[in-house]
């Protein structure tokens, strides 16, 4: 007589087998199916993989982020100081300012800025004495950084009434192709958010702007153009920066 038995044990054991590993796969694959972080090469726009079932977007991924908490660090952000008349950054005899008059002073300063507690910013001090006059903070991105799908945000406080605004920008690719957020007013005492979308912005001048080689980025402060009746307040402007930050 055969001894089914035992035979059957093994073909019953190895359906078991099996059936576990089937498992194990089924499950390892749901469990990455949300889409991948945009950092380190990853073609996904996602911070994180799904935990499991059919998976989702995670939360974006920060890719430039700049706090200001550091005592007497800018982290590399300077005052722009290409030539032009305008350009408080530049003011010298060849930007047609004869007297050369005073330049803007950039800084940190701790105890002010966004958040509860506030940790520091940015604190640029510029003295406006008209109508369309600006300064630039700017921070070359070295090696240029790739800011598709992203959005480049900054926060600006000025400490009393000022008749201008502010916009952030990027340059992108070899030619350094300009564009930049819509200019949005200040209010003193109060944070204003500036917003880029680096998928949806336009080059300058028909240029073609490139998110994915940001080789710049800044901050644009600036006085307003005349208007009928409107007077400009000259004097000295104190500007915090704050959570200059692409994600």
């Amino acid at each position: 007589m055969k001894n089914l038995g035992a035979r059957s044990s093994v073909i019953v054991g190895l359906g078991a087998v099996a059936l576990m590993l089937t498992s194990i796969a089924c499950g390892s694959s749901s469990s990455t199916t949300g889409t991948g972080g945009a950092g380190g090469g990853s073609t996904g726009t996602g911070g994180t993989t799904s935990a499991g079932g059919a998976g989702g977007a995670g939360a974006k991924p920060t890719l430039l982020s700049y706090t200001f908490e550091t005592a007497n660090s800018t982290e590399g952000f300077a005052i722009q100081n290409f030539v032009d008349p305008s350009n408080l950054g530049s003011l010298a005899a060849d930007a047609g300012v004869p007297d050369g008059g005073t330049y803007p002073t950039i800084g940190q300063m701790a105890d002010v800025g966004q958040g509860s507690p506030a940790t520091g910013a940015l604190v640029v001090t510029a003295d406006f004495t008209d109508f369309n006059q600006y300064v630039e903070l700017r921070l070359g991105v070295s090696p240029a950084k790739d800011l598709s799908g992203a959005s480049l945000h900054a926060a600006v406080d000025v400490t009393k009434s000022f008749l201008g605004g502010a916009f952030v920008y990027a340059k992108s690719g070899q030619q350094y192709v300009y564009a930049s957020s819509t200019g949005t007013g200040l209010t003193d005492g109060t944070f204003t958010e500036l917003t880029m979308n680096m998928d949806t912005a336009v080059g300058a001048n028909g240029g073609a702007f490139d998110p994915t080689m940001i080789q710049e980025i800044g901050v644009h402060i600036y006085s307003d153009s005349p208007f009928d009746g409107g007077t400009f307040a000259a004097g000295t402007y104190t500007f915090y920066i704050d959570n200059v930050i692409a994600k």
